[in-house]
């Protein structure tokens, strides 16, 4: 039963400190940049080579991503395009798993100059505005976009095969 006091603490600490990327049920924008074929092939966790994700064209301006894993027998598939906002990078991603409501997962995508080299850093999952519009959410992250604290403090790193 102490272990258990020490645990559980800790487990919730983890959560906390962890963190989600913001999600939201209207994306960035409606429609995306062109695909940049520099995204497209095979990417890996800097940190972990247990994963795998493939980048394809889904379509003009989407994205198919496939997650695969190791340890679990079933791809994850996603969706994503990118939006730029004064000359940055956003990832809109959601998982595509057949539903017609979708969350979107929100990211500043930033490359490399020989494109093999890509980080993500998720927008923080502690904004509490709520946006109808594609528009208004666009002006809340101009103005906030250039303030750290805007983002999780840990980046994901991604190094093209």
């Amino acid at each position: 039963m102490k272990k258990l006091k020490w645990i559980l603490p800790l487990l919730i600490l983890t959560v906390m400190l962890g963190g989600c990327p913001y999600g939201s049920t209207i994306p960035l924008d409606t429609t995306g940049k062109k695909i940049n074929k520099e995204l497209l092939g095979t990417w890996e966790p800097k940190s972990s080579s247990d994963e795998q994700y493939k980048i394809t064209k889904d379509d003009e301006f989407t994205y198919k991503i496939v997650k695969s894993s190791k340890n679990t027998k079933e791809p994850s598939i996603y969706k994503a395009y990118l939006t730029e906002l004064d000359g940055e990078l956003f990832l809109n991603l959601w998982e595509e798993n057949g539903s017609t409501d979708k969350t979107y997962y929100l990211y500043k995508l930033e490359l490399n100059s020989s494109s093999t080299k890509a980080t993500l850093s998720s927008v923080t999952e502690n904004i509490t505005e709520k946006f109808t519009t594609p528009e208004e959410m666009r002006a809340f992250f101009k103005k906030y976009k250039g303030l750290s604290f805007f983002y999780d403090k840990t980046q994901d790193v991604f190094i093209k095969d």
